[in-house]
């Protein structure tokens, strides 16, 4: 098992070569929708800093949360922009890389659905939204990948009702009646998105559900955040009843090989959040139970290192440090690969303070990681075989 995970081999994927998978939350949205094409537009030292962490890493399949878009012709340009202003050209003295495919669907953040959610009156964004969003499409994902997407078979669950889901935690009599009935579950989107992997089929199951914070006594957003995850579960188990935009239930059987991809906003140990339902993920007997809790579960010496930093500020934390991918000592990010699946290598991208020239790159001028110098998330990623499978 790789033991510092800032130096990854790149994966070839060919053959039985493994495949990369990685989760990174970019932290590529603005307040005004135009923002992040304005931002391509020219040169950034944060930008820059975070393609030299994907040419790094190399990842073969990526998904990208918090990347501005509605819909697949703007997200279309968007990733042009990205990858022929950035990924294209050396970043750090990194190789260049490319995506020749991409797959992004609309989202619920800032799409308004008739008036205030809670009481009257007119919607007011962000907050009114069926989707915390300024602007429709606001701290979407999208997703890079290597090999082909099967289009037609994407799965889409961006119109599910909330008060549809099966034992609910909508609260009661905190939306507006007209509101509650059509309040969506998903906050942005959940897709699975199947990739077309030399003749076999991997699945991508991607989701970046709701902060657990913000709440009052109704608790509607840490409700809303275990809901989502519960989600993926019945997506995972192929539940019949739940049907997807189009009518269609789960694609996935006991079979089927998918890694579940996203920001989960939830730490199954720490912070704000339904801990059970996050355990219920990943302890669920159809996600890779190594790589999920053990062995090779995705870690880093920057994590462990940020730990004693916060420890020394008084910060107390349940979970391990070294799994945490997010600077407020959480584990928010994750690649789940489905028990059918191989895995034989993991780590999340947080070099030391030892290991430049990488490390400048989470960093500002003063050598302080800082939010607006990166991102306040670290990019995670595991090496999948579609062969055999390791347990």
């Amino acid at each position: 098992m790789n033991t510092d995970f800032t130096d990854p081999v790149s994966s070839t994927a060919t053959g039985s070569e493994p495949i990369r998978v990685a989760q990174f939350n970019v932290s590529m949205s603005f307040d005004h929708s135009d923002g992040l094409e304005n931002a391509l537009a020219q040169p950034s030292e944060r930008f820059s800093s975070l393609a030299a962490t994907l040419q790094h890493v190399r990842p073969d399949i990526v998904l990208l949360c918090e990347f501005d878009h509605q819909g697949d012709a703007q997200a279309t340009a968007r990733v042009q922009q990205f990858q022929r202003h950035f990924l294209a050209h050396s970043q750090h003295g990194q190789t260049p890389i490319h995506y020749p495919y991409h797959c992004a669907l609309p989202s619920n953040t800032g799409v308004t659905l008739g008036g205030a959610l809670t009481g009257e009156g007119e919607a007011k964004l962000p907050e009114d939204g069926a989707g915390f969003g300024r602007y429709p499409g606001h701290f979407n994902f999208v997703v890079l990948t290597r090999f082909p997407i099967e289009h037609e078979q994407v799965q889409s669950w961006q119109k599910l009702r909330w008060c549809d889901f099966p034992r609910t935690q909508i609260p009661a009599n905190y939306y507006a009646s007209h509101i509650a009935k059509k309040l969506p579950l998903s906050s942005k989107n959940h897709l699975l998105v199947p990739v077309n992997v030399n003749g076999s089929m991997l699945n991508l199951l991607c989701c970046h559900p709701t902060p657990p914070v913000f709440d009052g006594e109704e608790r509607r957003n840490l409700r809303r955040n275990g809901d989502e995850l519960r989600l993926l579960k019945h997506i995972i188990e192929g539940n019949s009843q739940l049907r997807d935009d189009s009518g269609r239930s789960s694609a996935l059987t006991p079979e089927s090989r998918f890694v579940v991809l996203g920001d989960l906003n939830n730490d199954a140990f720490d912070g704000d959040g339904d801990k059970t339902a996050m355990r219920d993920l990943l302890y669920h007997p159809r996600i890779h139970k190594e790589c999920a809790v053990g062995k090779l579960c995705p870690r880093s010496r920057g994590a462990f290192y940020q730990g004693l930093k916060l420890q020394r500020r008084g910060v107390v934390r349940q979970g391990k440090s070294a799994f945490w991918t997010h600077l407020n000592g959480l584990r928010l990010d994750y690649v789940l690969p489905s028990a059918t699946l191989g895995v034989s290598d993991s780590g999340v991208f947080w070099p030391d303070k030892k290991q430049q020239p990488y490390r400048s790159w989470l960093e500002n001028q003063e050598g302080k990681e800082l939010p607006v110098a990166y991102s306040d998330h670290r990019l995670v990623w595991v090496d999948v075989q579609m062969g055999a499978v390791d347990r």
